[in-house]
């Protein structure tokens, strides 16, 4: 049963960074401040790092999940 809610928290985790990159995407996308731009540049990154760590983990524990299918596309599009 723990093992259970391990596993979807880091799905839940996942779910919710995959999320969160598409906002700061978005937002990316529509800024023309270069400020603001260099700021959504640094969170994508930031939150690249967090993504592969929770890929790492899930890898590592063997949980597996529709939601890893294309990875991280919006990072890779942005970097």
């Amino acid at each position: 049963m723990k093992k259970n809610k391990a596993e979807n928290d880091l799905l839940t985790s996942i779910e919710d960074l995959r999320k969160e990159m598409s906002i700061v995407k978005s937002r990316f996308d529509m800024e023309t401040d270069e400020c603001l731009i260099d700021s959504y540049i640094y969170q994508m990154e930031a939150l690249n790092k967090k993504y592969q760590y929770f890929l790492k983990q899930a890898k590592k524990t063997g949980v597996k999940a529709n939601v890893f299918e294309g990875g991280c596309e919006l990072c890779s599009r942005l970097l």
